[in-house]
């Protein structure tokens, strides 16, 4: 199913590499599309194949040929490689960077749409940080699948690539220890009349937004970029360390995490840097900063830096059964739905400005935002099951990497892996992640572990290991061990 619907996004990629905003999935409904997208959106299709490369091992889909989209009324084209989509998408990644660097430019604009440009200049010279991100994660992601379907050199050129993106992440975007949201780079005005064409003036001004040296909107820290930083392993430990705190004491409430230390002001509905941020009445989902499917990435992010409790008390934030014991404010939601949003109860977008530090002190009455909400409820789904027990299958080996809190000492479940049934048992100490100890139906199962900047990486397990005494044991039983190591 997975190998269909990648085939089937592919079908939707345009002639210049690039996919629009949205499309219809059907092919009677081709025609029905968006006529751009914002600049992380060729991103994605090159993400998700790549990790079902990883999952599967399943190189001939790089073989199979299927048309670009065709312009509207158009029929399709002659039919190309996946491999060819592929390169040309790459292709478009690299003509739609910030000149003289490898940051990827803003375009229509990124991850929040609420942030899409008002000033059509700023989609060539500003850049996303959290784009930049996901640009880093896409190469690397996709130079390892590549490797590991024995296509080493494409798989080494994106590793370079992906090396000049984080060199320049982190020379142009991380200013005075505090990662920017926005860069918005000016050419440098000279004295006179034109552009100065002196030495040191050909460098461009840069403008930082959503960071303290912001003097243009009023917000001062972004929280996106920093998290997805951290999953991707940009920063050293004590870059780390400093956004974690910078976290803390302006990014969180009692809800959860918040996109940003402040909301956008109002002006009566007149937008000047961005559309929606600054034109919407209602103050809620981005609007209103706790956005659900944020705060679940921001729980990823705790389980990959190990901080156990955090992380658990993250997803339970994320979860409307007993919510109230832990978020007080909490107004009543129904308990069998996902919510995109916890909206503060403002009534409208003066007294959210005016008031909004009663969000983090707690003050204010906290509404669930909408219900039953297609983004996010995967996301949650997967990390229950990839980070919390710490389950994820690739191609040739199971990862275990389970964070537990010593409150879930001894939980057992029973899973359904490889076409077996799996007892698994959790044994937790100290820090409450990091493998020390397999047994396989009592006998020591050997592993090697993955890399992870911040701590023990998880627990890498041959599936031929686990496929041994398959067929004369039912069910399996894996105990797992984890705590106290160091990375």
């Amino acid at each position: 199913p997975i190998r269909d619907l990648l085939l089937r996004v592919m079908k939707a990629e345009q002639t210049d590499g690039d996919w629009p905003q949205w499309f219809m999935f059907f092919e009677r409904d081709a025609t029905i599309r968006a006529d751009d997208s914002n600049g992380d959106i060729v991103f994605w299709p090159l993400l998700a194949l790549a990790q079902y490369l990883i999952a599967t091992g399943d190189a001939s889909i790089l073989e199979e040929a299927v048309a670009f989209a065709p312009a509207r009324a158009a029929r399709p084209g002659r039919r190309h490689s996946v491999w060819k989509h592929v390169l040309r998408a790459l292709a478009l990644t690299r003509r739609r960077r910030i000149s003289g660097t490898a940051l990827a430019a803003y375009g229509h604009g990124d991850w929040n749409d609420a942030l899409q440009p008002a000033d059509p200049a700023m989609r060539e010279h500003m850049c996303s940080a959290w784009t930049v991100t996901l640009h880093h994660q896409t190469l690397t992601t996709l130079s390892r699948a590549l490797r590991q379907v024995g296509r080493k050199p494409a798989a080494g050129r994106l590793e370079r690539e992906a090396e000049a993106v984080r060199r320049d992440f982190l020379r142009l975007l991380l200013i005075d220890d505090v990662l920017a949201g926005y860069a918005l780079f000016e050419p440098r005005p000279s004295a006179g009349a034109g552009f100065d064409t002196a030495p040191d003036d050909r460098e461009p001004h840069v403008r930082y937004l959503l960071h303290p040296r912001d003097e243009t909107t009023g917000v001062h820290y972004s929280i996106l970029a920093m998290i997805h930083a951290i999953l991707e392993g940009l920063f050293d430990r004590a870059q780390l360390q400093d956004h974690l705190r910078l976290i803390d004491e302006h990014l969180t409430g009692t809800d959860g995490a918040r996109l940003f230390d402040r909301p956008f002001a109002y002006h009566g509905g007149l937008q000047r840097n961005f559309q929606r941020a600054e034109t919407a009445t209602f103050f809620g989902r981005e609007i209103g900063l706790m956005y659900m499917h944020l705060h679940l990435r921001y729980a990823q992010a705790l389980a990959h830096v190990g901080q156990s409790e955090r992380f658990f008390r993250a997803l339970c934030q994320a979860n409307p059964i007993g919510l109230r014991e832990i978020v007080r404010t909490a107004t009543l939601r129904q308990s069998n739905c996902y919510y995109s949003s916890s909206d503060a109860k403002f009534a409208d977008r003066y007294q959210a400005s005016a008031e909004y530090e009663r969000v983090r002190l707690g003050t204010v009455d906290l509404d669930g935002g909408w219900r039953v909400y297609s983004s996010g409820a995967g996301i949650m789904y997967s990390l229950v099951v990839g980070r919390l027990l710490g389950l994820r299958l690739e191609a040739d080996a199971l990862l275990i990497d389970p964070v537990l809190t010593p409150a879930l000492d001894a939980l057992c479940v029973e899973v359904a892996l490889l076409g077996q049934t799996f007892e698994i048992s959790y044994h937790v100490r100290g820090a409450g992640c990091g493998v020390v100890a397999l047994q396989i139906d009592g006998a020591a199962l050997a592993f090697t572990a993955e890399v992870n900047p911040y701590r023990r990486g998880a627990a890498r397990v041959p599936l031929a290991r686990l496929a041994e005494g398959a067929d004369r044991i039912r069910p399996r039983r894996l105990r797992i061990e984890v705590g106290d190591v160091a990375a």
